[in-house]
């Protein structure tokens, strides 16, 4: 199978130092980086049956810049493009992907930001923040995204902050997901009570369509605490509940019930280690039936091993409850690798990947990834 995709020809940055005028352009702070990497793996697709080791491998390069266009406002530009080849049976694929964002402070108590994006990704890539993979994984898709935030601070305590948005997830040529689009509008406040300790409130509502029905909406409502800790220890907790409602084939809506949704994360950053440890409960937009109730828990890891060496590890688990009459869609992401910086430009890296998939059957396909690489960066300025 031999898939292309043709995403944007030249990083965002690059363009934005044609069309600028000169004096802007001297403003920016560019980061460039090249990556490529061998790679070998074992069904590096998650299908059913195919075990067999393929090699391959992937020239990423990424750009991006900030530039300042006032006192008070400034754009973030990235933009990156990969070419990835495997050597027997999946063919090729190029991806990519554009993000700008705009900010603004108005004065001291008011800020806004306007961001915009477009990606292009295999969902295999992103199998550790998507469900759409455990349905998928080979099918190409174009993620389109808009949404303007505004924070007010009424004083140096006291924070209140809204977001509104539209995104659109359109699969290419697959059987199972189906483009969809959904907007929402999030809201929250905090407050912070003693130097070490904020007390708030978030919510959200979201509406979906698309074209497999039942265009759900869902709302979300919770209470959030974040406390600072001795030992460089940080810790938020949101407590709260969520609803969802689908449309009938009558024209009416059947509301679901009221369940209890959430989030904690803990993170200890010392110096030299970082760890981080999260679990969620929330409603999450899929191509695979719109919006959907999502359990997840994600762990990382970075530890500064020496003056050029670093490990990283993640992992994150993702699960989405079905019903009685199919099987809860999962997916399970854990990788580890040691970069090693050369000099201030070059890093060479290694590690392996393990990566397991439940979609809508009852296989469990699993894969095991062995990547090593090289490094390029020209760091900001």
């Amino acid at each position: 199978m031999t898939r292309r995709a043709h995403g944007p020809a030249f990083p965002v940055s690059v363009i934005l130092a044609v069309l600028l005028p000169e004096p802007l352009a001297a403003q920016s702070q560019p980061h460039i980086e090249v990556d490529m990497s061998l790679f070998g793996a074992s069904n590096p697709f998650l299908l059913p049956g195919d075990d067999a080791l393929t090699l391959g491998g992937q020239i990423t390069g990424k750009a991006g810049a900030t530039w300042q266009l006032g006192y008070r406002t400034s754009l973030e530009t990235e933009g990156s493009l990969s070419y990835r080849q495997y050597t027997r049976k999946y063919g090729e694929f190029l991806t990519g992907s554009m993000e700008l964002a705009l900010d603004h402070r108005r004065n001291e108590y008011l800020s806004l930001r306007t961001e915009a994006s477009f990606e292009r990704i295999l969902p295999i890539e992103a199998l550790a923040s998507s469900l759409d993979g455990a349905i998928d994984p080979i099918s190409l898709q174009d993620r389109y995204a808009i949404s303007q935030a505004l924070t007010y601070r009424t004083s140096t305590l006291t924070t209140f902050n809204g977001r509104f948005g539209w995104n659109r997830i359109a699969p290419r040529r697959s059987l199972l997901l189906a483009p969809t689009s959904a907007v929402f509008f999030d809201f929250g406040g905090d407050t912070r009570i003693d130097p070490a300790t904020t007390l708030g409130f978030v919510g959200q509502f979201a509406a979906s369509r698309s074209r497999t029905g039942g265009d759900p909406r869902s709302w979300a409502l919770a209470a959030r605490a974040t406390r600072r800790f001795p030992q460089a220890w940080n810790l938020v907790i949101e407590a709260g509940v969520t609803r969802i409602s689908r449309r009938e084939p009558t024209g009416g809506r059947e509301t679901g019930p009221v369940q209890l949704s959430g989030l904690t994360s803990i993170c200890h950053e010392p110096g030299r280690i970082r760890f981080c440890a999260s679990g969620a409960v929330a409603s999450i937009v899929s191509s695979f039936g719109g919006i959907q109730r999502e359990i997840s828990a994600f762990t990382s890891l970075d530890w500064r091993t020496s003056e050029r060496g670093t490990v990283l590890s993640r992992g994150e688990y993702r699960r989405s409850p079905q019903g009685d009459t199919r099987p809860d869609l999962e997916v399970l992401s854990l990788d580890a690798r040691y970069e090693h910086r050369l000099d201030r430009r070059f890093i060479v890296y290694g590690g392996a990947e393990y990566q397991q998939r439940t979609g809508i059957g009852a296989d469990r396909p699993n894969a095991v990834t062995v990547r090593a690489g090289l490094i390029y960066r020209i760091p900001r300025r």
